[in-house]
């Protein structure tokens, strides 16, 4: 049975409520949202500043020897092969990093706003029903 005794306006109070909720949460979706793209942007730097070295790296020519030795050409290559490995593996562990963090930022963002919803919308309920 609907008790006529409780005011009105308590609905209409308990509907506002729950769309200021609601707005926040949008609110934080994009705030979320523009620290992706930052983090992306940032991601995209790095990136782009990885490959510039590379290609220069690539393009520089080898020491000019006064005379063909095969051994030293070879030896040119491998120390060029193992030092784009160790700068490969450390430009992958930066680029992780930065997108970890990033991702772990937006993931804060959203986590806060959930645990702040869920008590603004049992204070709500609580007010709404006495």
């Amino acid at each position: 049975m609907v008790d006529t005794s409780l005011p009105i306006d308590g609905g209409f109070g308990f509907v506002s409520d729950l769309i200021g909720i609601q707005m926040r949460n949008m609110e934080a979706i994009q705030e979320a949202q523009q620290k992706m793209l930052e983090g992306m942007g940032v991601l995209a730097k790095r990136q782009t500043e990885i490959i510039e070295g590379t290609l220069r790296r690539s393009a520089s020519e080898p020491p000019a020897a006064t005379t063909p030795d095969i051994r030293a050409v070879v030896s040119h290559q491998i120390d060029s092969i193992k030092t784009t490995i160790l700068e490969s593996q450390t430009n992958s562990n930066i680029l992780s990093e930065l997108a970890a963090r990033s991702s772990a930022e937006v993931a804060n963002i959203l986590q806060s706003r959930m645990m702040a919803a869920l008590d603004e919308f049992k204070a709500a309920l609580d007010h709404a029903i006495p």
